[in-house]
Formats: C-alpha cells, structure tokens, sequence
C-alpha cells in the first residue's frame, strides 16, 4: 500500500505532497527501530571482552551497552554516570569476576534486584598463585594464593564462558532459546578451530624456549593451555612500581631463565621491562593483550602470532 493511502486513512485532511509524504516515512522508519529496538534483550558489560561475547550469542536479539571501552584497566575502572545511565533497563549485567572489578560491590548496590549481575568467571575453575606456577621478582608473599582472575587467557574456559552466557539469556528470553542455542554451538566451533591454530602455531616453538616472560601475571591460563613456564616479572596487575629491589629481582629471575624475550602488555609503561632487558639481553617483543581487547578470537590470533615470532 503506496504511504499516501495509508496516511489518508489514518489522517483524512491529508495533503499529497511531497513534504508530508517524507514526514511520514521518517516516522514509520523511526517506529520500526523503536519496535525492533524493543524486543531486544539488553545486556551491560564491564568488560570489552564480554561485551563481545554477548554479541556473538545474541547476535539481533540483544543490544550491547560496553561500560568500559577499549583503553580501560578493570583492575581498576570505574565507570562514569553518564555511561550507567546509558545502561539502564539492561536485563544482564556481565562481569569478569574472580575480584577482579572493583567496582563491582557498587554496581551491585546501585542495581539492586531491577537487573541480574552474572560474574561468569566464578563458574570456570580458578587457578591459584603459587611458586610452582608462576615467579614473582616482587612482593611473592603477597601475590602467593591468590586467584589469578585471567581466565579469559584459555580457549577452554571462554568457551565455558559462551555456555554459561547462553543459559543466561536463555532464562531472562525464553522465546529466542533456539537462536541462543544455534549461536553458542557455532561460536564454540569457531573457537575450538581457533585453539587448533594456536596449537600448531606454538609448536613451531622449541620446548626449551617456552618461557613466557610478561610484566604482570596475566597469562597464567594461557601457559596453562599452551605448555609455557609463566615468569611474570612483575605482578598480578599493572600498579606495582619498578622499585630497585624489583628491578634487581627481576633482572636475576630473567638471567637464570635464560629468558629469550619479554612482552610488555598492551596500554602499560614499559620502562621497567627496558632496564631488566638491557641488564640481561633479552629483547623487548611487541605487545600482547591482556586485560582488554575487543574480541577473544582477535586477541589470541595477535598473541599467538607475537609469541611465536619471538620465541621460535
């Protein structure tokens, strides 16, 4: 039915022209957005890599709200009102868990029961920091026992992660369960293809040579997956600072690693890694993600390929 006919029935005194015809194209256009707009699922997340991970089992059915963006540290981040705002009648809110945010306490207050706060990382299993694992050239003590809060670093566990992502928009819209369903299935595939890549990739890699030397310990689920001694020079997150006892530590730990190269992370100072590979040797790799980036399949294809590259 040509738009005149149904603005003459709906507005008898209407006049053909031009003007009142594109009127009212704009507003069906604008109706339908609202219309499709509103039998969306919508979902918050804290994190980048999750914001994604929503789109890829959502795909049409959920509209995505990125708290943190791209340059964020959720060791740290916090987000702004005007982001929380943006956020609001979200049915989901995701989280990394594992103390990671510290925002989170306050985002639970703030939401209260008008929404759910899904930690996905409390339902993958936790790895623990201990000398046996992983060496720290700083505060040992401190970071002995604690919970790596990394875990999107395996393969295994983000597609853990897309199951247990599933069954909860499944609860909150159980209308769409099929397209859910359909979507995780293929998304673990993709990932599972993923993994087969940067298996032969890091077998390129002689066993020797394995030594994954990063500023802080945020790789210790990837060393895991991968058959990597973890040496972090550093600590669990980004703050510490390169005091001279930590350079001294760090410099000794890499020496007797015999470490080939060492990877500062993407958005972090590498001043500290300078000095420790000008004392020993070892050279300065690009940049790998760790705590932020805007796909998983993105981040291992990058980390991956830099790791291989410096280490084989």
């Amino acid at each position: 039915m040509q738009l005149s006919r149904i603005y003459r029935l709906l507005c008898p005194n209407f006049k053909h022209t031009t003007h009142h015809i594109m009127k009212l194209a704009i507003a069906l256009i604008a109706l339908t957005t609202a219309l499709h707009c509103s039998a969306q699922t919508k979902v918050a997340s804290l994190s980048p890599l999750l914001a994604d991970l929503a789109k890829q089992i959502g795909g049409d059915k959920v509209t995505v709200v990125d708290l943190m963006g791209p340059d964020g540290d959720p060791h740290t981040f916090q987000p702004s009102p005007n982001k929380l705002v943006k956020a609001q009648g979200s049915a989901l809110y995701l989280a990394s868990g594992k103390n990671l945010e510290p925002f989170l306490p306050k985002l639970k207050s703030i939401i209260g029961s008008k929404a759910k706060i899904l930690e996905v990382g409390l339902k993958i299993p936790s790895l623990r920091i201990s000398g046996d694992s992983s060496i720290y050239a700083c505060c040992p003590k401190h970071a002995h026992g604690s919970i790596d809060p990394h875990w999107w670093h395996s393969i295994e566990n983000w597609r853990r992660a897309s199951s247990i992502l599933e069954k909860a928009l499944i609860e909150i819209d159980p209308a769409n369960t099929s397209t859910y369903k359909a979507r995780t299935k293929a998304y673990r595939r993709q990932l599972s293809g993923l993994k087969s890549w940067a298996k032969k990739e890091i077998a390129t890699i002689p066993r020797s040579q394995r030594n994954l030397a990063t500023a802080h310990a945020a790789f210790g689920y990837f060393c895991k997956e991968f058959g990597f001694k973890s040496i972090p020079v550093q600590g669990l997150n980004k703050e510490q600072s390169a005091t001279p006892q930590y350079i001294a530590e760090a410099v000794e730990t890499v020496k007797k690693n015999q470490v080939k190269a060492i990877f500062p992370e993407k958005g972090a100072n590498a001043k500290g890694l300078q000095t420790i590979a000008k004392s020993t040797g070892a050279k300065i790799s690009p940049a790998l993600y760790a705590d932020n980036a805007s796909s998983i399949i993105g981040m291992f294809q990058h980390n991956v390929t830099t790791i291989t590259k410096s280490l084989k």
